[in-house]
């Protein structure tokens, strides 16, 4: 593939600009605790110095070092030379460009018009969001959403994290990620998680001081990770547990109507035989015509000669009074039947 590549390049006669400012993609970023924010960049065009002032999506800083592919320090590289980089004042993206700045000044200005530009986009889109929440839920019901604060240690986790995260849920539930970073979880981090009840996760960073002491005081819960499918697998289980369980229903006992007779204590009394299963007094039940439903209620009354009882078993004859109902007539079959529920998954 590298010879292919190599070949069509001399073919199209592709080349760098070697003497001009670097401008080339940033490969990955990390917080690095000794180091601060390093990132690794691949020049495309130009030169990158020692002491040049970068500008790389939202961030911008003057060049302290650089480290090449064997970790060594160097002053200066070229086009198709990736370099690890020290000095910005934040962790970039991975993909965003980066170029060499004419002064200090003009980086600065052109990162803040950047994240400007980028925080308005953010608030439109969960703005967009709100409301395209409030009319599905206002057709659909209600759409249970599990609210992350998610800050790593390097950018290519980061992104693989809320990528995953937006793949996670149904037409149920959802993961919403109202903030995340490169970084440490600071007391705006807990500021935000604790404003609009959301969990926040760690990945291999951990909460300062007064960040740990404002989420200990809301009661935010906060979780630690060093593996991915940990977390993910934590996240489902959460999911989970926000989807409404499945009811199902079981047959636990039929009764078939012999002969209808009145009491004057119980009003109309079903003489029945249990053909099925048992019959409870206090589980649901309904009375079937013709194998049609014609009343799903509760039993008023269950009888084994004078005693009430709790429970008739098959083959045993009993006295049914269905409560609020005084049609039951010889030839009807009453249904005893439980609900349960059942826990479901993602």
């Amino acid at each position: 593939l590298l010879e292919a590549v190599s070949l069509q390049a001399e073919l199209s006669e592709l080349t760098a600009i070697i003497e001009a400012p670097a401008q080339g993609v940033v490969v990955e970023s990390r917080l690095d605790r000794g180091r601060g924010p390093v990132a690794t960049v691949l020049i495309q065009n130009g030169r990158l110095r020692q002491g040049d002032i970068v500008i790389a999506g939202e961030f911008y800083g003057r060049v302290r070092a650089m480290l090449d592919d064997t970790g060594e320090s160097t002053r200066e590289a070229g086009p198709s030379q990736p370099v690890e980089l020290l000095g910005l004042n934040g962790a970039p993206s991975a993909g965003d460009e980066f170029a060499v700045a004419a002064d200090e000044r003009s980086a600065r200005e052109l990162a803040e018009f950047r994240r400007d530009k980028m925080q308005k986009r953010i608030q439109a889109t969960q703005q967009a969001a709100k409301l395209d929440n409030m009319f599905a839920n206002m057709v659909e019901g209600e759409k249970r959403i599990l609210k992350l604060v998610v800050k790593t240690d390097v950018r290519g986790s980061l992104e693989a994290i809320v990528q995953a995260m937006s793949e996670l849920g149904n037409d149920e539930v959802a993961v919403q990620v109202l903030g995340s970073g490169v970084g440490g979880i600071s007391e705006s981090d807990a500021t935000m998680a604790a404003t609009y009840g959301a969990t926040v996760f760690g990945f291999n960073v951990r909460a300062d001081k007064t960040a740990k002491i404002l989420l200990e005081r809301e009661g935010v819960d906060l979780r630690y990770y060093s593996v991915i499918y940990e977390l993910i697998d934590d996240v489902k289980a959460a999911l989970s547990g926000m989807l409404s369980p499945e009811i199902r229903e079981e047959i636990v006992g039929t009764a078939e109507v012999r002969d209808v007779f009145r009491s004057p204590r119980f009003g109309q009394i079903a003489g029945c035989m249990v053909m099925e299963g048992t019959v409870y007094r206090n589980k649901p039940i309904r009375v079937l015509r013709d194998n049609v439903v014609i009343y799903e209620g509760e039993l008023e009354s269950l009888r084994r000669f004078k005693d009430d009882v709790s429970d008739v078993r098959s083959g045993t004859e009993c006295g049914i009074g269905v409560r609020n109902y005084n049609d039951v007539r010889a030839g009807d079959l009453i249904e005893v039947f439980d609900t349960k529920e059942i826990a479901r998954s993602l």
